[in-house]
């Protein structure tokens, strides 16, 4: 995983090439796709644990496993967040949502956070880019998607 800071380019190209146009060693995202601000991926997590509690688990549960191949849960996206490979720059699929982020990262962050007294919980707001425990296990970016840049929601206008 390189350590570069992203950049945001006007063409829709997916690159994660080094020496770009002066600027070595950034990774380009598409157009209108940022990193997710620590506080947007806050008010998801807090999204996310009042649908889980309002549908009693098995809406959440059941709305999570038609969407995760998005790269998305619920909140991501109620919210136009998307999860997405640090090596593809793409959405993540199911399996990596569900086993590298939702089992090997738990059982990880349940390790590490009371190991830190819980200051792996503030992660985000120190990493340059955003990233939590969770992202670091599973190699992923949280990035704010709000065009939809790779096209995974139905169009059903047509």
């Amino acid at each position: 995983m390189s350590d570069a800071p992203f950049r945001q380019d006007t063409h829709q190209g997916f690159s994660n090439q080094a020496g770009m146009a002066g600027n070595p060693g950034q990774i380009q995202l598409p157009a209108g796709v940022g990193v997710a601000s620590p506080w947007t991926r806050l008010g998801a997590a807090l999204l996310d644990s009042l649908l889980m509690l309002v549908t009693l688990w098995i809406g959440w549960m059941i709305w999570a496993a038609t969407i995760a191949g998005t790269g998305q849960t619920p909140a991501k996206r109620l919210m136009g967040l998307r999860v997405i490979g640090a090596d593809s720059l793409r959405p993540v699929g199911f399996a990596k949502m569900f086993w590298m982020r939702g089992i090997v990262g738990s059982l990880v962050s349940q390790i590490a956070i009371p190991i830190t007294l819980g200051i792996l919980l503030f992660m985000p707001f120190w990493d340059k880019r955003n990233q939590n425990i969770w992202d670091k296990v599973s190699n992923t970016y949280v990035v704010n998607d709000a065009n939809d840049a790779w096209a995974t929601k139905p169009n059903l206008m047509t």
